[in-house]
């Protein structure tokens, strides 16, 4: 499995990001979710006679297959004939398999968040594993975010240059992953419950890591098993880690509310108003640790030629808010995307503080011009205020917390 995320700086807030990545772990859900008692596999509430069918089909895609693969393959491996997981570059390294894995495994690592040559093969792979299967196959699917553009298998007549450029435009436009997913539907013989009718007339389970405000079946991954005829389970999502990061920031002694799970708009308007809220609240109970939480998964419309991600533009949206409480003031804010990677960069988020604009000046930094460009990540970098997990192995959305503490430094 994936180790766990380092992250740096910041003592108390990092704890209570650790938490909600914790709860979101992919493994760990598949293994509430799935249970194995001899031939028989029971699936949140419906249960299976492995003896009465004549393979198992494991299919693995998104920025957690790795490691819901490896959980469902720990339970029912020996059972499998074929399996192919798909992930993102990098996502399968530091990876330990089980023991028990079928002869026929086939890895994929491809492009996120735009498709490349290697999503089109694993397309091609997923739709030959779902080949012949009978009624008395049963299909395991585990798909989380980002499957997407990891898998696509183009509609005939469509291009994979086509796939990329619409890609890239919608993720330009500021469009939010329903209107995203709605497009990539229609484009693609995987989505929008392709890959279950692929499987026909095989059983087809699917465990569902989502990664998208309010869980809607037919969005997460574009609907790849939304049809009436697979047994779909939710196993984790973005309510369970903000939660998660809750209780320890309870026990940590802050004043703690989840304000929303459903965080969405603007990157750079949410985190000025995120800050303002922080401001407001520490204004009014200056001597109370305050903490809030956020959910979600907000926007970003690209203007400028700059380089960044909308954690990043979110921090640095709420920098410029929280300089107005003076640099000495204890408040910080951190965004981060949970699966450790946030836009095209290598960093899942950044931290923000009152004092961020002012040692950014120091260094020549304006930060209203690297917001103009939408280049928070540049901005950042320069500052060490970036936060870096590597791959986490889930994903389950974004998470904002905003903190008011004298431990805050």
């Amino acid at each position: 499995m994936h180790s766990a995320p380092q992250l740096t700086r910041h003592a108390p807030l990092n704890a209570i990001l650790a938490a909600a990545l914790r709860a979101a772990d992919p493994a760990q859900a598949v293994q509430r979710y799935v249970r194995r008692q001899g031939n028989m596999l029971r699936v949140d509430d419906q249960t299976y006679d492995l003896a009465q069918c004549d393979e198992v089909r494991l299919i693995a895609v998104g920025k957690a297959a790795a490691p819901m693969a490896g959980a469902a393959l720990a339970l029912f491996g020996d059972r499998v004939s074929r399996a192919v997981v798909v992930t993102k570059y990098g996502h399968l390294a530091g990876h330990t398999w089980p023991a028990n894995i079928p002869r026929d495994l086939t890895l994929i690592e491809a492009a996120h968040p735009v498709p490349d040559e290697n999503s089109v093969r694993a397309g091609e792979a997923v739709c030959d594993a779902l080949g012949g299967c009978t009624a008395h196959t049963l299909v395991v699917a585990c798909i989380s975010g980002g499957a997407s553009a990891l898998l696509i298998a183009p509609q005939p007549g469509i291009s994979l240059n086509t796939m990329r450029a619409i890609n890239d435009a919608l993720l330009r436009s500021g469009a939010d992953i329903r209107e995203m997913n709605a497009v990539r539907s229609r484009l693609d013989r995987l989505k929008a419950g392709g890959l279950a009718r692929l499987a026909a007339p095989a059983q087809v389970v699917a465990l569902i890591l989502s990664d998208v405000i309010g869980d809607p079946l037919d969005v997460i991954a574009s609907g790849l098993t939304n049809d009436p005829r697979a047994h779909n389970v939710l196993v984790a999502n973005n309510t369970q880690a903000c939660q998660a990061a809750a209780t320890v920031a309870r026990e940590m002694g802050f004043d703690t509310a989840i304000v929303t799970t459903e965080l969405r708009g603007e990157a750079r308007q949410r985190g000025q108003e995120i800050a303002q809220e922080l401001l407001t609240l520490h204004t009014q109970h200056p001597n109370t640790p305050i903490c809030r939480i956020y959910g979600g998964e907000p926007t970003v419309t690209v203007r400028g030629d700059g380089k960044g991600g909308r954690n990043q533009e979110l921090a640095l949206a709420a920098a410029l808010t929280l300089a107005r409480a003076g640099a000495n003031s204890k408040l910080l804010v951190a965004a981060l995307g949970t699966d450790g990677t946030d836009g095209p960069t290598d960093a899942a988020g950044a931290y923000a503080a009152p004092d961020t604009l002012a040692r950014a000046g120091a260094l020549g930094l304006n930060a209203q011009d690297y917001l103009a460009r939408n280049d928070s990540y540049r901005f950042f970098q320069q500052l060490g205020d970036l936060i870096i997990t590597g791959p986490t192995g889930t994903n389950v959305a974004d998470i904002v917390i905003a903190l008011s503490h004298p431990a805050c430094s």
